[in-house]
């Protein structure tokens, strides 16, 4: 049963969520130091909507750790056999034009992160983009544009992220019955032109990489300190993300829930500060409409990758590469918008 947020909470959530999305982008210290910036304000937030409780404690310890692990996992696995795997990829660069080659990373990575985690999707692109050279801010596009198309692509099945296992257990029952493949039958035809959008998009911006594209394979291993610490960094946003979202909870719960399906969309712009499956379990109820369901998810993926801070995919690759918060935001922030203005055209006039 639902119960009302006082206004004073309200103000200060507000006042939280004011300071997320704006310091990262404003303060050096602050873009230099995101996990435990991230941390800090997620224990604010927690302590200000009154949610602390020791299930929240065990769950904000315990939720970053699958992660972490993959992270772990892949990283040791790249150290050590980067040489044979990477021999396959410059067979595909060499063969292929950097413009169609990165056009055509970005879309397997797309349509590959649905049946893999966000997670080894994000960390593959990184890897790729750590030994062929371009330029940084080629770099940092394609990482965005990638990272969109991973956060997209991972709406079409309940394996890659946990938003769609939200809506898969909220929606099993009747009228939707949603079975493995509801996610995909909604969602594809919404889902696939986007990604591919995306992908041209990648491909344009590595255009004239071709005069300068090399390819190495690292000799120098990285240090199992440096992995460590970057799992380390990974496991921190994580559980930042998890106190985030408990303790703007109430602030949703009170200004979004009862929105209808063209408002859910614009006001769903929130996923770059609070996590998607929260908002997903806050929004998702069983007799949600068809079309309210499609404003609903296509507003939390379009918009989730505007701040590192938004998406899994936006942190491991950032933190990977080494990308801050105002070069991602200059690049991410157009193309949010972009893809909501263009998905917002779209939904009103064929739903």
């Amino acid at each position: 049963m639902e119960t009302s947020v006082p206004l004073w909470m309200n103000l200060l959530l507000g006042l939280v969520a004011l300071c997320l999305l704006v310091l990262p982008l404003t303060v050096r210290w602050v873009e230099s130091h995101l996990e435990i910036f991230l941390l800090a304000v997620g224990a604010a937030a927690v302590t200000v909507s009154g949610a602390w409780s020791g299930e929240l404690v065990r769950k904000t310890l315990a939720s970053p750790v699958y992660v972490s692990f993959i992270v772990l996992v892949v990283s040791v696995i790249f150290n050590n056999y980067s040489r044979y795997i990477f021999r396959v990829l410059f067979a595909f660069f060499r063969a292929l034009e950097p413009c169609y080659s990165f056009a055509l990373l970005v879309f397997c990575l797309g349509v590959a992160s649905s049946l893999v985690s966000v997670t080894v999707a994000a960390l593959l692109l990184a890897e790729v983009l750590q030994v062929v050279n371009l330029e940084h801010e080629t770099s940092v596009q394609i990482t965005v544009f990638a990272c969109y198309a991973i956060g997209l692509g991972a709406v079409l099945t309940p394996l890659a992220e946990p938003m769609g296992l939200v809506i898969n257990n909220a929606l099993s029952g009747p009228p939707h019955h949603a079975d493995f493949f509801f996610l995909m039958r909604t969602f594809w035809s919404w889902i696939l032109p986007a990604v591919c959008g995306l992908s041209v998009a990648a491909g344009y911006v590595a255009r004239h990489a071709g005069t300068t594209l090399q390819m190495h394979i690292r000799e120098d291993k990285e240090t199992y300190s440096s992995i460590l610490r970057r799992t380390w960094h990974i496991y921190m946003f994580v559980a930042a993300l998890t106190l985030i979202s408990t303790g703007l909870r109430p602030l949703a719960q009170s200004t979004i829930t009862h929105l209808g399906g063209k408002v859910l969309f614009l006001a769903n712009a929130v996923s770059v500060i609070i996590d998607n499956a929260t908002l997903a379990a806050i929004e998702i109820v069983p007799t949600i409409s068809h079309a309210d369901l499609i404003y609903m998810v296509i507003g939390l993926a379009a918009c989730g990758s505007m701040l590192v801070q938004g998406n899994l995919p936006n942190i491991v690759a950032a933190e990977k590469l080494g990308i801050k918060s105002r070069p991602w935001a200059r690049v991410a922030v157009p193309t949010g918008l972009v893809l909501m203005g263009g998905y917002f055209i779209l939904l009103t006039l064929f739903l």
